[in-house]
Order: structure tokens, then C-alpha cells, then sequence
């Protein structure tokens, strides 16, 4: 069990050291008998309502063996030295109430409706955040996270 339990720890910590080594971009990381997860980072300026923007960094992590879906988010309110992390699952959901075939992902599927976030995926490098309801924001503000290259 000992073994068990020191093998786990040096996959988990291979994994996050491989991770942070790649600079947020896609990679998988593989160990005998190991799952495979892929990391995507996006990052951009929010519109905020009382400061100058809010920077977010959003990481998603895919594991493709146990098909777990795995979030990372900070987001840092410009000019009030405020920043919030937070983490979750999410699920990938097809079709919104404008696109039937529109690609959202959903951060915080198994919580209460106010923590949940929605983001169309406009591309393979772009997100871009949607209202509670899953429907684009009828604003000019830039409401776009890139993919970090």
C-alpha cells in the first residue's frame, strides 16, 4: 500500500512538473500504466464593471483515461491589487440557444447555478465567455480568452 501510495505521489507530481515546464500549452503526459492529461491554457482582459479590466488565466486539464475534467482559473481585478483563484470540474456541452452546434464549456456543472461560468469555443485558440443563460454578451467589451502559445 506504502508503494501504492509513493507511486501515486510521483505521477501526480510528474504530471505538475511537466505541466508547469510547458508554459501552458497543450502536452500530454505519460508514465507506465499512467493516464494521459492534456492542459490548455487561455488567458485575456475581462470587462469589469469597477476596475480596469479583470486578467484571467483559465487552464483546463483533460484526462483521457478516467475522462475527468479538470479547471484552474485566476482572475485578477486590475487596479485593486484583488485576485481570485478558484477550481473545479467542467463539462463540454454541445448547442446554445443561437447555435445548435456551438462547442460551450461549462465550469462548475455539479454547483449552484451562480458559480457557474460559460465559454464558447469560437476556435481551436479562442474562448469566449457567454451569459448565465449560455448566450453571447450583446456588448463591444472584448469578452475573448486566447490561447496561450
Amino acid at each position: 500500500m506504502k508503494n501504492l501510495l509513493l507511486l501515486l505521489i510521483s505521477i501526480i507530481f510528474f504530471a505538475c512538473h511537466n505541466s508547469a515546464k510547458t508554459g501552458g500549452k497543450d502536452n500530454a503526459t505519460t508514465a507506465a500504466g499512467a493516464e494521459v492529461v492534456t492542459t490548455t491554457t487561455y488567458s485575456g482582459t475581462l470587462p469589469c464593471a469597477d476596475c480596469e479590466g479583470i486578467a484571467t488565466e483559465l487552464t483546463l486539464s483533460i484526462n483521457s483515461e478516467n475522462k475527468e475534467n479538470h479547471f484552474r482559473m485566476k482572475e485578477t481585478y486590475q487596479g485593486k491589487n484583488l485576485s481570485f483563484p478558484s477550481e473545479g470540474n467542467f463539462a463540454v456541452l454541445q448547442g446554445t440557444p443561437s447555435d445548435p452546434a456551438a462547442t460551450v464549456i461549462q465550469l462548475n456543472p455539479d454547483k449552484d447555478r451562480n458559480l457557474q461560468r460559460f465559454f464558447q469555443k469560437v476556435s481551436e485558440n479562442e474562448l469566449r465567455q457567454l451569459d448565465n443563460e449560455m448566450r453571447a454578451i450583446d456588448s463591444k467589451n472584448n469578452y475573448s480568452l486566447k490561447k496561450v502559445q
